[in-house]
C-alpha cells in the first residue's frame, strides 16, 4: 500500500520543460507528468546528471521554478520547488524580461565607457 505524503494533490500533465543549472549555461528538456504548487514528476534520461538543485522553467504555465531532487528512480525524478524569498512563484516571461534589461544595461554601461575613453 503506497502512503500519499505530498500535502497538495499533483494534477496529471504531459507538458514540456526546460531544466537548468551552472548559471544557466546547461540546459536540457525534459517531460513533466505531474505537477503542484509543490512539485513536480520529472521524465529525463536516466544517464543525464543533475545537480541537487536546479532551474525549471515550464513554459505552457509561464512559471520558473527552483527545484530540488526528492527522489529519483532511472528516467523519473521527483522535485520539490523551493519558494523564492518573497513566498510567491515567478512568473517565466517576468524572468526573461529582467535577463532581457540586464543584458541591456550591460550593453548601454559598456557604450558610455566606449563614448568617455574615446571623448
Amino acid at each position: 500500500m503506497i502512503v500519499e505524503r505530498r500535502q497538495k494533490q499533483r494534477l496529471r500533465s504531459l507538458l514540456g520543460g526546460r531544466i537548468s543549472f551552472n548559471q544557466k549555461n546547461c540546459t536540457l528538456d525534459c517531460v513533466v507528468r505531474n505537477v503542484s504548487d509543490d512539485g513536480a514528476l520529472l521524465v529525463i534520461s536516466d544517464s543525464i546528471a543533475l545537480p541537487i538543485a536546479f532551474d525549471l522553467d515550464i513554459a505552457r504555465h509561464q512559471r520558473s521554478y527552483v527545484a530540488r531532487i526528492r527522489w529519483r528512480d532511472g528516467e523519473r525524478v521527483g522535485v520539490a520547488f523551493e519558494a523564492p524569498s518573497s513566498g510567491e512563484v515567478v512568473p517565466l516571461d517576468m524572468a526573461r524580461r529582467l535577463k532581457h534589461c540586464e543584458q541591456d544595461n550591460a550593453r548601454l554601461k559598456s557604450r558610455i565607457r566606449q563614448l568617455t575613453e574615446a571623448g
